[in-house]
């Protein structure tokens, strides 16, 4: 496909290194350092405005099987989606960041007016706070996804220093029923388990498990990673009150959380308190221990830090690790701090990119296969609808590359984890956790 992305920033960048190996791509943007920014990758660069006509025409705009409006401007990226599409684009996809473009976009009345010139919008901020509410209601969770129709979890621990886990041999360690390790990521690396090495693993603090469950199992796993203090969230305190904080707090409310929530700016806590009835709304600095102390942080169960400044979020979150506070997710606006965080000991940084380029993906992928999940851009679960000429065999001859394995296959209205006897017939559907490096080469043997 020929791909035109405008903008290199955090989630250009991102899409542009996850699309390169397979597809055509120009990235359009404005500053000339772009195309160091992007040398190793298999990309034309051109140096630019994406709402000036001749530079969408160098790109071969009118060519192009999709258009991503990517730059930091909302604004920017409407008009670039228009002119793109007057020009010839076949789809164009539109980030924005504000909730009023959301709201106008998703007017019957906007969409009669402007036609099919944007296809799909993308709102990263939305999607940053369904993740951070899935994330809260698995207690002692890093990540959870519910996917196959509601009828499997897939869910992330880490393994803790001086945790029941650290240390052990992942061969002698037995799991509940219906529950499927399905790998281990240390570090940079994926560590799948059908590898050759797995089963002499020795786990080591902060390996990150990767579990596929049924409702049982996922029950059952939760008692195995829950500490006493988090097994049941009750309150929860965000500091942020900006879209994700008001996203968040929205939806907690609705599962009849304790919700407190803190902004610095007056005007907005005044429309916080009108649009979050029920919860506690405060005005006031988050970094603010005595504030934190007085508003009973010692007896929160989960800290959300969502404010726009990586620095600010990451004192917070600091503070509440120190007050003993059980699970911590931070908002990560700029990716290279993701690290940062990490290894200072931060339990849950997220960012929106990454479900941005998630989005993306799946918009981009054949119709029989889906991204359900994107990992610390390492590891994707994806799931493929095995086609009619598919020849059937048992699940575990599928013939993966290393890196990657099938952790659950969907047949009708059921559900089944791996095991010996299990075979896969055309029309199936597989759920596959594999490391980035080898999706490609995945795809190439299932679909």
């Amino acid at each position: 496909m020929h791909i035109v992305i405008a903008g290199a920033g955090e989630i250009g960048g991102q899409i542009a290194k996850a699309l390169h190996t397979v597809h055509d791509i120009v990235v359009i943007d404005r500053e000339a350092e772009t195309r160091e920014k992007l040398a190793q990758l298999d990309v034309q660069v051109l140096v630019g405005s994406a709402t000036d006509v001749e530079v969408l025409r160098e790109a071969k705009v009118d060519m192009a099987d999709v258009f991503v409006a990517a730059t930091n401007w909302d604004e920017v990226n409407l008009l670039a989606c228009m002119l793109a599409k007057g020009l010839g684009a076949r789809e164009t996809l539109c980030f924005v960041g504000k909730a009023s473009y959301m709201d106008i976009l998703n007017d019957p009345r906007a969409i009669e007016i402007l036609g099919t010139r944007i296809d799909k919008v993308l709102w990263p901020q939305r999607s940053l706070a369904k993740e951070i509410v899935e994330v809260i209601q698995v207690p002692g969770a890093v990540d959870a996804e519910v996917v196959a129709g509601g009828r499997l979890h897939f869910v992330e621990y880490r393994v803790q220093e001086g945790g029941p886990y650290a240390q052990k041999e992942i061969a002698l360690l037995d799991w509940p029923e219906g529950v499927f390790l399905a790998g281990v990521l240390r570090e940079e690396r994926f560590i799948a388990s059908t590898d050759f090495d797995f089963k002499t693993l020795v786990l080591e603090p902060e390996d990150r498990l990767f579990f596929m469950t049924t409702h049982p199992g996922f029950d059952a796993i939760q008692a195995c990673f829950a500490s006493k203090r988090s097994r049941g969230v009750r309150r929860v305190m965000v500091v942020g009150g900006g879209n994700v904080g008001y996203m968040t707090a929205k939806e907690l409310l609705t599962r009849r959380l304790e919700v407190t929530i803190i902004d610095h700016n007056s005007e907005r806590c005044a429309w916080l308190a009108e649009n979050l009835p029920g919860a506690w709304v405060l005005e006031g600095d988050g970094t603010n221990l005595e504030l934190l102390e007085s508003e009973g942080l010692d007896r929160t169960d989960v800290l959300v830090a969502v404010t726009e400044n990586d620095e600010k979020n990451l004192l917070v979150s600091l503070i509440a690790k120190q007050q003993g506070v059980p699970k911590v997710i931070t908002r990560v606006n700029r990716t290279e701090n993701r690290r940062l965080f990490e290894h200072v000991g931060i339990d849950i940084p997220m960012t929106p990119r990454q479900a941005a380029v998630r989005e993306v993906l799946d918009w981009l992928l054949p119709d029989n296969i889906d991204h359900l999940a994107l990992i610390e851009d390492r590891v994707e679960l994806m799931e493929l609808e095995l086609p009619p000429d598919f020849r059937s065999r048992p699940l575990s001859r599928l013939e993966l590359p290393q890196g990657a394995v099938a952790v659950a296959l969907e047949r009708e209205r059921r559900v089944f984890l791996p095991e010996p006897n299990l075979s896969a017939n055309p029309g199936d559907k597989i759920l596959i956790l594999s490391a980035r490096e080898v999706t490609d080469a995945v795809l190439a043997k299932v679909s």
